[in-house]
């Protein structure tokens, strides 16, 4: 009796390491993956930055892979920000999108990768919101298809 109250209260180093390590990380990465589909389903579109929130962001679906990728037919050069004409810098956008079956991109679809500075990030989406692509498509019929592209902006060169 007084046996097993000694070994209950003097864990093995096993016992211990389940016990403070491997089942608090466990929990832990239930907790941050887990999103019920009700809740996710529910929430309203952001309407702003918001620098408080602790829900993973979530990447937009792929759907089926197309046989021809989405292919730019043309888009407008990416205006430089006035503010930073001065400096003179290039800058660089990365965005991922979705391009309809008519080959233009839904301005709700555009995310943001990365940029080099923020100030390039409205003129870049304004040129791929111009663009026009001719259209993915899978066995033969257009298919909507998400896009990653970069656009670099860069000041007017003087002749």
């Amino acid at each position: 009796m007084y046996d097993d109250l000694a070994r209950t209260q003097n864990p093995t180093p096993l016992e211990w390491f389940v016990v403070h390590a491997v089942i608090p990380s466990v929990l832990l990465t239930a907790a941050l993956h887990w999103t019920p589909a009700a809740q996710a389903a529910r929430q309203p579109a952001p309407t702003g930055v918001c620098l408080c929130s602790l829900s993973p962001i979530v990447e937009p679906a792929a759907g089926p892979l197309p046989d021809v990728f989405p292919t730019l037919v043309r888009m407008p050069r990416a205006k430089y920000p006035a503010a930073l004409r001065r400096v003179g810098i290039e800058g660089r956008v990365v965005f991922k999108a979705l391009v309809n079956t008519r080959g233009h991109v839904y301005p709700s679809s555009i995310l943001v990768l990365r940029t080099t500075d923020v100030a390039f990030v409205a003129p870049a989406r304004q040129a791929l919101r111009d663009a026009l692509f001719r259209p993915a498509r899978l066995g033969g019929a257009r298919i909507e298809a998400w896009i990653t592209i970069g656009i670099d902006v860069k000041p007017l060169e003087v002749p």
